[in-house]
């Protein structure tokens, strides 16, 4: 097998290649993107005086490349209870022949499977090796590193991704950004170059044989659309602007791999159309920072960073003081009700895991049929696609909300908070009952011709007419959710509540709140009880 990569012409799709190695890694390399050069010959005509021009246009596509050469196969021979590190060595070398920038993307892709992050052996594939960082003790992992080229004689070397830039990061089981060059490059002499390296603990226990595995690397560049599962939460201001209006498209949340669909709607931003479902403090979601999270890195030692904030390096984390519940909630007036949810506590976060959990309605204001599964949803002959879209997502008090452990710190009505569990770039939605510049929740349904104005202080703005099935439908899609009260999941079905950034008291916050027949876009709400999150971005 030689070593250089071919390139191929191709429009907005993108191939890989692998290469196949033996005993220890199995790792693909893919190439992407070539443009084509356009020539445009205007229609030129002859006048009366007996002289003409003949213009000539040529329009040059944007063009990138992503070529590959092994510089050392990725392969060795290990024995068990043995660490090995820097297996290969592959350089990746990328080029655009303009100045927008770009960003390459990784994957496990074992099995040819895409997010597949394992070793898997040859022979007998059920034993296999996940992905981590162990270097010693009783479980096999491997990893994978980048690293720029020392005297890369590039202007501009692409930015590594701080978890694997010099350093063993985990193989990832979503598509994830690992480098990137940043716009207003325009010297195209050389392209940017990094290389790619790998890293395996097989522990006393793993069973012996050949273990193959497999990473895709894939260019993206702003200027080229990309497929629905490219999109990432956290990299909204990279496609934000590709969107037209009304369009939705589905992006992931780079903290715990969970997709939402997202939609620009007529207030002109673009809004979660979906409920968020982050487990704060969960073991599959990633430690909440500035660097995937709405979290400021304006600190100071009051207020929201009072409490359960750490900083290092300039990136703030926050350490909430509790983690999400996992209790089913029982229907009002049932006679027995968990003790999990504490009430009238201001100042502790909580999240509650609403479980998969689904309120279909079919465009009418009767109470919403409540679906404890999606094959519950999907058996009542509703399409999966619907069924998702009114996933109930999980419950957040206000201090988990904004990201606090401690919200009482924030009292003064009308204050904005800077922070919230909301992913990187984007937000909680403002209210207010008097400014409707601010009230973002009311000027959307509003725009949107959903209610008949945009607030009314406290009370219902009423919905404009066919307002209440728009609210619940293609785009918006909004739920009935209910609330979590004590130990008691209330009104599901029947009532919407949704979180703003907003402070309406001490004890209070806004929230928009909805059901058949009324709407309020900013009405006060006790901190304490479990509302919907939806965020808009930044």
């Amino acid at each position: 097998m030689g070593h250089k990569v071919k390139q191929s012409l191709m429009s907005s799709r993108i191939d890989f290649f692998y290469y196949a190695f033996r005993n220890v890694l199995f790792v693909s390399v893919p190439l992407v993107i070539i443009s084509t050069i356009i020539l445009s010959l205007p229609h030129s005509s002859a006048t009366s005086s007996g002289s003409g021009t003949d213009n000539l246009t040529i329009s040059i596509s944007s063009a990138c490349t992503l070529s590959s050469v092994i510089d050392s196969e990725h392969n060795t021979n290990t024995n068990v209870g043995t660490y090995t590190s820097d297996i290969g060595k592959t350089t990746i070398t990328t080029l655009c022949n303009d100045g927008n920038g770009y960003s390459v993307y990784a994957v496990g892709y074992s099995n040819n499977e895409e997010g597949n992050n394992k070793l898997i052996n040859y022979e007998y594939p059920q034993y296999s090796i996940d992905t981590g960082l162990a270097t010693s003790g009783l479980t096999s992992q491997w990893a994978m590193k980048l690293n720029n080229i020392p005297d890369d004689p590039s202007p501009t070397p692409p930015t590594i991704e701080s978890d694997y830039n010099n350093t063993y990061g985990i193989v990832p089981n979503y598509w994830i950004k690992v480098a990137s060059r940043s716009s207003g490059t325009t010297d195209m002499s050389q392209g940017s170059s990094f290389t790619t390296t790998y890293a395996v603990y097989a522990s006393s226990s793993q069973f012996a044989g050949t273990y193959l595995g497999q990473v895709k690397y894939i260019l993206l560049h702003p200027a080229s659309p990309s497929p629905p599962h490219f999109y990432y939460m956290q990299d909204v201001e990279e496609w934000k602007n590709t969107l037209a209006l009304e369009e939705s498209v589905q992006a992931i949340d780079m903290r715990d791999g969970k997709k939402y669909w997202v939609t620009k709607l007529k207030d002109g931003n673009i809004w979660m159309t979906q409920n968020l479902d982050l487990d704060i403090g969960g073991t599959n979601t990633a430690p909440l920072n500035s660097n995937n999270t709405d979290i400021s890195t304006t600190a100071s030692g009051s207020g929201i960073y009072a409490d359960g904030y750490t900083e290092q390096d300039g990136v703030w984390t926050w350490n909430p003081a509790s983690t999400a519940i996992t209790s089913n909630y029982y229907i009002s007036n049932t006679s027995v009700k968990p003790s999990a949810w504490p009430t009238n506590d201001y100042a502790t976060p909580y999240s509650a895991e609403g479980g998969d959990t689904y309120y279909y309605t079919s465009n009418n204001t009767n109470d919403d049929t409540r679906y404890n599964s999606l094959q519950d949803c999907k058996n009542a002959s509703h399409t999966e696609d619907e069924c998702k879209r009114y996933f109930a997502g999980n419950y957040y008090n206000w201090s988990a909300a904004i990201a606090s452990n401690n919200s009482t710190n924030i009292s003064t009505t009308g204050t904005i908070t800077s922070n919230s569990i909301c992913p990187k770039g984007w937000r909680l939605p403002n209210a207010s009952q008097t400014d409707n510049v601010n009230n973002e929740f009311g000027r959307m349904l509003y725009q949107s011709e959903i209610t008949a104005k945009v607030s009314a202080g406290n009370d219902s703005v009423g919905y404009a007419t066919g307002g209440f099935n728009k609210l619940r439908s293609n785009p918006y899609y909004f739920v009935r959710s209910g609330h979590i009260s004590g130990s008691t999941l209330d009104h599901p079905g029947v009532y919407g509540y949704y979180w703003s950034s907003t402070v309406s008291s001490s004890t209070d916050a806004y929230r928009l709140t909805f059901n058949g027949t009324d709407v309020y876009p900013a009405r006060n709400g006790y901190r304490y009880f479990g509302w919907s999150v939806r965020c808009v971005a930044r």
